[in-house]
């Protein structure tokens, strides 16, 4: 382990040195301050924040990445220019040599990233201090952004019973007489999926029952939870604003009852907040939807709206489960782990070619890391059948090829869950570290010491 430190260090001595790395660390730098004052988002202190944390986290993932690649040409430069020679006199293994590289590099990678994100953290708690456009902005900071927040679903009734007894009708009646072939389970699955479909929409002056299960929040007046849906409206009306009431709470589990009238706009993702209190003590939650214009009153006209809840996450229910500071670390967590990959993509590289080609080897990885589900997709279009059907076998076989060591980095981007201020879990980050970091990379690393321990050192590199 000391040889291995001792060229992790003459790495990052390198590194602090090499004129490349110190223009990324000043270009980091530069995005880092002058970001906050040029994010404005959709002109709300809360949008100012997401735009900020967007921007920067994205920048500073962007920017290790390329640096995590240039600084394998300490390699190369030690090949090249015969340097690798005189280390070779001293008594360190060569394999050694090539887990030092990669690791002082890592070093490198996660002093930067913990300074960049001491400064996202530091500037977005800056712009969060900023007087509030109303209320509204004020709570969506402080309840939907600032915070870590889990997500759950609506539970869907069991109708198996009920698909049960219609189709014993439906056996009674004959409907399956004159079918050659009967799958019994498939015709009740059939039937209970139309149940369900006609479950999720809910008809004009109906309401339909939600219920959310393990929903472990503070229960106090003071918190809030946040019931985020999106719907899909039959006979909207010509203003394409549905009003409509839910209602949170089961008094007879003894919680508060909140109604919450609403005009919301079809076909777009809406927010309502109510406290806490209206969760029951076994950590369930009711809420009633109710298709009634509550403004009749007020003489507003009552359109026959359908409301459909098509997808099981149509109607979901947030709670706080964290801070913003423990989101935030886990997110630059899954930004290390995937630096540690790229680190070693280049090392792999320089120990076996010149660093323009190493650079060239990795830059497609990582461009092939990033595209995965649109390579996927770009020849998911041929047609199956005669040569252009050999052409797509042949392409998606290649691309699952490429993709055994290669991740596809979407999977370990919580970008979008941080800037949203829901819960980028832990065990999301432990099996990033296993399938990416101890797996994967430590191939790569096994690699690039087996290449380098069989070649010449004294040889000229392509």
């Amino acid at each position: 382990m000391g040889s291995i430190w001792t060229v992790a260090r003459h790495t990052i001595s390198e590194s602090i040195r090499n004129k490349v790395a110190l223009s990324f660390i000043f270009m980091l730098g530069v995005l880092l301050v002058g970001l906050p004052f040029a994010s404005k988002g959709d002109n709300t202190v809360s949008g100012a924040v997401q735009a900020f944390l967007s921007y920067s986290v994205t920048a500073v993932s962007a920017l290790l990445s390329l640096l995590s690649i240039f600084l394998a040409k300490s390699i190369s430069d030690d090949l090249s220019g015969k340097q690798i020679l005189t280390l070779m006199t001293k008594p360190i293994a060569r394999w050694k040599y090539v887990v030092g590289r990669w690791f002082g590099i890592v070093c490198i990678d996660t002093a930067l990233l913990s300074v960049a994100g001491l400064m996202i953290y530091g500037f977005t708690m800056y712009l969060a201090s900023r007087p509030a456009q109303d209320e509204i902005d004020a709570e969506r900071l402080k309840g939907q952004i600032l915070c870590a927040r889990h997500a759950s679903n609506f539970k869907i009734p069991d109708f198996a019973a009920e698909a049960e007894a219609k189709y014993q009708e439906n056996v009674e009646l004959g409907k399956y007489s004159g079918l050659a072939e009967h799958d019994e389970e498939r015709a009740k699955n059939e039937i209970q999926a139309q149940m369900i479909g006609r479950w999720r929409a809910v008809w004009p002056r109906e309401s339909r029952l939600f219920e959310f299960e393990d929903v472990r929040c503070d229960r106090s007046p003071e918190s809030m939870i946040h019931l985020r849906y999106v719907h899909h409206v039959a006979g909207f009306p010509p203003d394409e604003i549905v009003k409509y009431t839910w209602i949170f709470g089961d008094p007879e589990k003894g919680t508060a009852l909140y109604p919450a009238p609403r005009r919301d706009y079809i076909d777009r993702i809406h927010t309502v907040s109510v406290p806490a209190d209206c969760v029951a003590p076994d950590n369930t939650l009711q809420v009633v939807f109710e298709n009634l214009n509550p403004y009749v009153q007020f003489g507003e006209v009552q359109y026959d709206n359908t409301v459909v809840f098509q997808k099981d996450d149509a109607v979901q229910v947030y709670f706080q489960v964290g801070t913003f500071g423990g989101n935030l670390t886990r997110t630059l967590s899954l930004v290390l782990c995937k630096l540690a990959f790229l680190a070693a993509i280049g090392v792999a590289f320089a120990t076996v070619f010149s660093f323009p080609v190493a650079c060239l080897g990795a830059f497609s990885v990582l461009l092939l890391a990033t595209t995965k589900e649109f390579l996927l997709d770009s020849v998911s279009w041929i047609p199956e059948k005669g040569s252009l059907g050999l052409a797509q076998f042949l392409l998606n076989n290649i691309v699952r090829g490429i993709y055994f060591i290669i991740p596809n980095f979407d999977k370990f981007n919580s970008l979008d869950l941080l800037v949203d201020g829901r819960n980028v879990t832990l065990m999301w980050v432990l099996l990033t570290i296993g399938s990416l970091v101890l797996i994967k990379t430590t191939i790569l690393l096994i690699a690039g010491c087996l290449m380098f321990m069989r070649r010449e050192v004294d040889e000229v590199s392509l």
